[in-house]
C-alpha cells in the first residue's frame, strides 16, 4: 500500500527554512511508531533537511533527479530518479510505502495513494514552506484521534475510485 503522511497547521504550512516549525514530542512519536520497519520515500530537500541521513529501522527512498550526485553508500538506503517502480511494487504487495516529503513528491503520488494521514497541527506556526491543496474527493476520512496539540485525520480512497 501506498500512504501519504504528513503533518500542517490548519493554513497548510509545512515548513520553515527546510526544518519543521514545531517541536511537538508526541506527533513525532506518532511518526515514528508509524512509520518504523516500513519504506518511505522523500525527496532530496526533505534528505537534506535530515542531514542526510537515513531514518533507522526503515527502507528509505531518495527521489532526486541527479543520481550522479548521491551512492547508495548506507545499508537500507536508495537514490532514485522516478517513482514508477516504487509505484508498481507498493500498489501490488502488502508492503507499506510512506511518502513523508516534501510537497514535489506528494504531488506525484496522490493520484497513487491508497490512504492518506494527514496531521493537523492545532496552533499557527510561521513558515515558507506550505502544502498544496489536497484534493480529498477521491478519498473517505475513516478516523480522526484527537491530542492535545494535534489530531490526525486518516483517510482511504474510494474503492470506485481505483
Amino acid at each position: 500500500m501506498i500512504k501519504i503522511i504528513w503533518a500542517q497547521t490548519k493554513s497548510g504550512v509545512i515548513g520553515k527554512d527546510a526544518k519543521l516549525p514545531w517541536n511537538i514530542p508526541e506527533e513525532m512519536k506518532h511518526f515514528k511508531k508509524t512509520t518504523i520497519n516500513s519504506s518511505v520515500l522523500m525527496g532530496r530537500k526533505t534528505f537534506t533537511s535530515m542531514n542526510n541521513k537515513k531514518l533507522p529501522n526503515r527502507i528509505n527512498y531518495v527521489l532526486t533527479k541527479n543520481l550522479d550526485s548521491y551512492k547508495d553508500n548506507q545499508d537500507g538506503l536508495f537514490f532514485i530518479n522516478n517513482v514508477d517502480s516504487l509505484i508498481e511494487e507498493y500498489q501490488t504487495n502488502e508492503k507499506d510505502l510512506y511518502v513523508i516529503g516534501g510537497n514535489s513528491v506528494f504531488s506525484k503520488m496522490i493520484d497513487s495513494a491508497d490512504q492518506l494521514i494527514r496531521t493537523i497541527i492545532k496552533e499557527e506556526y510561521e513558515g515558507n514552506v506550505y502544502i498544496d491543496e489536497v484534493n480529498l474527493t477521491k478519498f473517505d476520512k475513516i478516523n480522526v484521534v484527537e491530542y492535545k496539540d494535534f489530531y490526525i485525520e486518516y483517510f482511504t480512497r474510494r474503492k470506485d475510485d481505483n
